[in-house]
């Protein structure tokens, strides 16, 4: 279990007479008040109010290899889908270290991208060595949703506690009919599609290649019942002094199912065909 004390300490601005505010700058204690991290941000005012704003809080959290504390910041304005981002803090070497010093507790990084969560994938394999021991595999991750255009992705991101960084939590290549390409399958999410209200039809492929076998033509009512699989998506990971971006870096697929016909589709006329219209 995690059991170090540590104190988020928020400097607050507001102006009298209103409801708004603003954290000036940040800092994560440990229980001797030792600052292991501080943050600032720039304050400007525009038309008596803030310019701009920053929310910070703070939760810990417990996996099966390590645990940690997570920053959470928002700022206002922002563009559709953006605005929030998490720091993960935690001691390198997980659980292993505890408190054994405290000079390997520190940040993994920082990730400007919508959290949803963190916990343990249990469906990451431990390969068996000779003699059948078991490999300890890292298989904590961090779950954020992530924006196609045109639905969401559930995207995971790796707690290597060994290296005290987050990284990407798979690296998956196919070969297609366009050669070696470097894509993953994830989860998706959707929420209220638009439906078309007269018949239209999508080309559904047998496999995410539209180089590959001829895709049937499939007539989509507006009754008719689509369900929404998983998605195959190219993503670009870049990482700059500690911040880590992450988006989408080619064609996306998505894996549907039309009255009981499951294929795939790509392109922005099948999109719109189920619902699913680009945005944002």
């Amino acid at each position: 279990m995690w059991q170090h004390n540590f104190r988020l300490i928020t400097h607050l601005l507001s102006i009298e007479g209103t409801s708004e505010q603003t954290v000036e700058w940040w800092e994560l204690r440990d229980a001797n008040d030792r600052v292991v991290h501080r943050a600032s941000y720039p304050v400007a005012f525009q038309n008596g109010g803030f310019e701009s704003t920053v929310d910070i809080s703070a939760s810990a959290f417990n996996t099966s290899q390590g645990g940690g504390i997570l920053i959470h910041g928002f700022d206002l304005p922002s563009a559709p889908n953006s605005g929030g981002w998490v720091q993960v803090f935690g001691y390198k070497y997980g659980r292993e270290k505890y408190g054994a010093d405290p000079s390997l507790f520190g940040s993994f990084g920082v990730v400007s991208e919508e959290f949803l969560d963190v916990n343990s994938d249990e469906s990451r394999p431990s390969p068996t060595m000779r003699g059948g021991a078991t490999m300890t595999v890292m298989h904590d991750v961090m779950r954020f949703r992530l924006w196609t255009g045109n639905f969401n992705i559930v995207y995971p991101v790796l707690v290597n506690w060994i290296t005290g960084k987050l990284e990407p939590a798979a690296r998956c290549l196919e070969m297609t009919s366009k050669g070696r390409v470097e894509r993953c399958t994830y989860p998706i999410t959707v929420e209220d599609p638009v439906r078309a209200t007269e018949p239209t039809f999508v080309r559904l492929f047998l496999e995410p290649d539209d180089g590959g076998a001829t895709p049937k033509h499939v007539i989509v009512q507006p009754q008719s019942k689509i369900e929404y699989v998983e998605a195959r998506v190219p993503i670009g990971w870049t990482e700059d002094s500690g911040s880590i971006s992450f988006g989408v870096n080619g064609d996306v697929w998505l894996k549907v199912r039309i009255d009981g016909q499951e294929g795939w589709i790509h392109s922005e006329e099948d999109f719109q065909a189920v619902g699913l219209p680009q945005a944002g």
